[in-house]
């Protein structure tokens, strides 16, 4: 086996391991919007098209509550999301615009109002307090890719509304993981095709076609998050 099949063999294990990262996330996680008696958090963001589930754990599960903050209406809230990997849920942070309208759907407590005050940069190394009032916190890594710096929307509190309706539904976007398995599979054949080693043709197909396989079994079943990294 040549050297150059040896180097793209590891370029496809690697880039199906990174793809591995979100296609379980997508076809594992599901959102649930309910009344305030619900045990999910949700954060509703309508400009970014996100509802997503808030959890406890970690932030390779998605949006995650720093668990020094406060619960919404008793004090300020801090939530964590990733730009990349992980259903990059706050992948779209830096498009927000001051004077929107974000919601927090919170087990009884109901759906909180809040409104774009600012939007600012600061270095990773920022520790931001978690005592500020009623307001709500959104940060993610920053620039795009880096985590050289950290993108902060800061949010007051406006209003507290009750929740009165109960819906029970699959991600609306696990139709990603497909899209990245699909694209896997159609670049691999394309770079099978224009291999220029003949001999060696045999051996990529079948590295193409075994990582797609293993990429569709993750998206039947899900690999979680934490036992990836």
């Amino acid at each position: 086996m040549k050297i150059s099949t040896f180097l793209i063999l590891a370029g496809l294990l690697i880039i199906s391991f990174y793809l591995l990262i979100d296609v379980s996330f997508y076809a594992s996680q599901v959102v649930i919007e309910n009344d305030s008696s619900t045990p999910t958090p949700m954060v509703v963001m309508p400009s970014i098209d996100l509802t997503q589930r808030v959890n406890n754990i970690s932030v390779s599960q998605g949006v995650y509550h720093e668990p020094q903050s406060m619960e919404p209406g008793k004090g300020t809230v801090i939530l964590f999301g990733h730009r990349t990997f992980y259903g990059s849920p706050f992948l779209r942070l830096d498009q927000i615009d001051i004077g929107e309208t974000y919601f927090l759907d919170w087990p009884d407590i109901g759906r909180v109002e809040y409104k774009v005050t600012d939007t600012f940069v600061v270095p990773a190394s920022y520790r931001i307090s978690p005592d500020q009032g009623q307001k709500l916190f959104l940060i993610t890594c920053h620039p795009l890719g880096s985590t050289r710096e950290r993108l902060i929307v800061e949010t007051d509190l406006v209003n507290i509304h009750s929740l009165n309706t109960t819906t029970v539904h699959d991600n609306p976007q696990s139709y990603n993981a497909l899209l990245l398995i699909g694209g896997f599979l159609m670049g691999g054949l394309t770079l099978t095709y224009l291999y220029p080693v003949k001999e060696d043709k045999k051996i990529v197909l079948a590295a193409v076609i075994a990582l797609t396989l293993f990429l569709f079994l993750s998206y039947l079943f899900p690999v979680h998050p934490d036992f990836i990294f």
